[in-house]
């Protein structure tokens, strides 16, 4: 079976990369304005990482969500035939802010669960929808789901510990 093969869409391209951007940047500042003392007197539960962890770690996973929606881009050959996947796309970034607003903005690990909660699902349905474009871009997203499956942990057991958050 022959699969056509598109020039990827500049412009869609753009918007992928500035999203990811934009909301990496914004998360990093409501992280990095929250409380010092509040997060470092949590009760911790086991396998919590260090702040280095997280730092190395995050960029690792946001390229391959971004380079999994410039696959996708590329495969549909345009943004409306893309428009599923690169919702969901843009819905998953807005929701890890969402997460980091509710975590570290508010303080409130019960809402952060929540809204962990609804990435999951998100995600699911992310992976289905880059999967009908490129088995590739689907794959490369398995990284985040492993890193959403242990930010629920960490979420729902900091949640649980300190219930007073």
């Amino acid at each position: 079976m022959l699969v056509r093969q598109y020039p990827i869409p500049w412009m869609s391209a753009v918007l992928v990369l500035a999203s990811a951007a934009i909301v990496s940047i914004l998360g990093y500042l409501v992280a990095n304005g929250a409380s010092p003392t509040w997060y470092a007197g949590l009760a911790k539960p086991p396998l919590a990482p260090s702040g280095i962890a997280i730092v190395l770690a995050w960029p690792v996973v946001m390229i391959a969500i971004v380079a999994g929606a410039l696959l996708v881009v590329k495969a549909a050959g345009s943004f409306r035939e893309a428009s599923s996947a690169l919702g969901l796309y843009f819905l998953l970034l807005a929701g890890g802010m969402v997460w980091n607003l509710a975590f570290f903005g508010l303080g409130d690990a019960g809402l952060a669960f929540g809204v962990m909660t609804i990435l999951l699902i998100l995600d699911f349905a992310l992976l289905r929808e880059f999967d009908r474009h490129s088995r590739i871009a689907a794959l490369i997203q398995l990284p985040y789901l492993g890193w959403l499956l242990f930010a629920t942990y960490l979420t729902a057991t900091l949640w649980g510990l300190n219930r007073a958050i």
